[in-house]
């Protein structure tokens, strides 16, 4: 049931949804940094599940494997055949709740979620940013886990791309260097840090080490939900 109608006239209500576990202090810096006016609320795919309960879908086999930050900061792998189910119902109780806008806070191919109100889907977008950035469509694309770089391959060359593909969890600095690396010798025109885990200061460090643009999906989720919202 939806709560009291008043809620309607207060500031806009952004929802964001990670795949792993709330709360997210650098998604909440991003998006409200993006959207000033709104109130951002973030919850997680995985909020309230017990260890034992993370372990048993990190053990299920998937075709979609996906790297998921927990509270405690350690990171697990789980199939995103399992997670969209839970984004789906999260989704749709922001959207109880007034919410204007929700953010799936995943930058991979995410299957669409049945909602009231509308859903952001980074995948979606980022694509057409890096597009102006790249005449040539050669892009350097660095996924949270190794696990995702085969999907992401494919994503961008539907997509139009030719991508190179490395990967770097944002929280280990040794693959950040390595992949950083990768990108210096690869014929790239832009690099995409392509984790909504990764914020500014992983970029930062990437242009430094790679030589050249580097973009996180992060910001640019932010930036269109902030868009969005200014049109509503």
């Amino acid at each position: 049931m939806k709560i009291e109608n008043q809620s309607r006239y207060r500031a806009p209500i952004l929802g964001v949804i990670v795949l792993g576990q709330s709360p997210r202090a650098d998604l909440e810096r991003a998006f409200s940094a993006a959207a000033p006016d709104a109130r951002v609320r973030v919850r997680g795919a995985l909020d309230g599940y017990e260890a034992h309960e993370i372990s048993d879908l990190a053990r299920r086999r998937t075709e979609a494997p996906v790297l998921v930050r927990l509270t405690d900061g350690s990171t697990r792998v789980v199939g995103l055949e399992w997670l969209h189910p839970i984004v789906e119902r999260i989704a749709r109780e922001f959207a109880d709740e007034y919410a204007r806008l929700v953010v799936v806070a995943y930058a991979g191919e995410f299957p669409p979620c049945r909602c009231d109100v509308p859903v952001l889907l980074p995948g979606r977008i980022l694509s057409r940013e890096v597009a102006a950035m790249s005449p040539r469509k050669k892009v350097g694309i660095v996924t949270p886990v190794e696990g995702e770089a085969r999907g992401a391959a494919t994503k961008w060359l539907i997509d139009g791309f030719h991508p190179a593909v490395a990967w770097a969890s944002p929280s280990r600095h040794v693959e950040i260097m390595r992949a950083s690396l990768a990108m210096r010798e690869a014929d790239v025109d832009v690099v995409v840090l392509d984790g909504l885990g990764h914020e500014v200061a992983n970029a930062e460090e990437f242009a430094r080490r790679c030589g050249k643009p580097v973009i996180t999906a992060q910001d640019v989720a932010a930036r269109a939900a902030g868009e969005m919202l200014s049109m509503r």
